[in-house]
């Protein structure tokens, strides 16, 4: 190997070490310069559920490449946020959570980041209270899989329960993944088999919440309106979910898509994928069931609300954000 292509390899380990801390450990820029904002909580009738769409804040990262479409090219890449009019300069992406009302239930769809991703996230419990909704009131969580951003509001700066009186959930392998002696990423892009800081992490939550946790199967009907779905890649048991009541539904696919230009170039992935080749087969397989079935998604990071369809124009998918007037109540029809 010559000295060019040796300095390049070290330059990008040097990335992907950096990257691969960034995965579990954030540090986002803030670009607000304060968390003096109105939240935002949107209702969501699925026939005759009752949902909301909460917001845990904003993430906004300094640079969008290598952690997104690693091995695209700089022209390409650039070509494409231009056509979908995002920044270059920068990756902002929603934290979008969803509440369910079911008989005497108060159930969420993973925490939130809590006070790890910097002074634009972790705004969860304020959104709640714009609903009227103290945290001691959530009586079950559902978690989606154990990446900080899903799980980091569970417990606060002293490792309290900020969701007192809730019961956690969780797919039995991801939780057997996170918890077993040597969980190890061989197929992540950034070659790195073993991030200390997200397994300690993901480790530690799930031990707090032990004697709390309750483990259910995919395809497992949950609370009469919920069914989980396996989609790896992202993590080892990354977990979908179809929301549904009487024939109105809608599938939340969580991370298998953080950004609209992962819909229109779902090949080019990003190094948050545990596995990046599985992640690319996911992705695809959802974006193709969506232009097959008209499904209409909810994201965790896509633009806010999350909420939308995935269409097809010519040989291009694209997301399609779902078009609703009022501001603070959609139902689906």
């Amino acid at each position: 190997m010559n000295r060019s292509r040796l300095s390049t390899f070290r330059l990008f380990a040097l990335i992907s070490l950096s990257l691969s801390v960034l995965l579990f450990s954030f540090k986002p820029i803030n670009r607000y310069g304060t968390t003096d904002r109105p939240r935002s909580a949107l209702k969501l009738l699925i026939g005759n559920l009752e949902t909301y769409i909460l917001s845990d804040g904003v993430i906004s990262l300094p640079s969008i490449q290598p952690i997104f479409a690693p091995f695209a090219t700089e022209q390409q890449f650039m070509a494409q946020l231009e056509k979908l009019h995002l920044p270059k300069d920068r990756l902002e992406v929603s934290s979008n959570i969803i509440l369910i009302k079911k008989n005497n239930k108060l159930i969420l769809i993973d925490s939130g980041s809590g006070h790890h991703m910097g002074k634009n996230g972790g705004q969860l419990s304020t959104s709640l209270q714009t609903i009227g909704i103290q945290p001691q009131d959530i009586t079950d969580i559902v978690i989606s899989h154990v990446h900080i951003d899903h799980v980091g509001g569970i417990l606060d700066e002293q490792d309290g329960f900020i969701f007192p009186n809730a019961q956690y959930h969780i797919a039995q392998k991801e939780h057997d993944f996170w918890m077993s002696d040597n969980p190890i990423f061989p197929n992540s892009k950034d070659n790195i088999s073993n991030i200390n800081s997200g397994i300690l992490f993901a480790q530690r939550t799930l031990a707090k919440i032990s004697d709390r946790l309750q483990f259910f199967e995919y395809g497992q009907h949950l609370f009469g309106c919920l069914i989980p779905e396996l989609a790896e890649g992202h993590s080892p048991g990354q977990t979908i979910f179809t929301i549904y009541d009487s024939e109105k539904s809608l599938k939340h696919i969580v991370d298998v898509i953080h950004t609209p230009f992962l819909v229109s170039n779902p090949e080019w992935g990003t190094l948050w994928d545990g596995d990046f080749e599985k992640a690319v087969q996911t992705r695809k397989k959802i974006i193709a069931e969506g232009v097959e079935k008209g499904t209409l998604f909810m994201t965790s990071h896509l633009p806010w609300p999350g909420l939308g369809f995935i269409d097809k124009k010519g040989t291009e998918h694209q997301w399609t954000i779902f078009p609703y007037s009022d501001p603070i109540n959609i139902v689906i029809k």
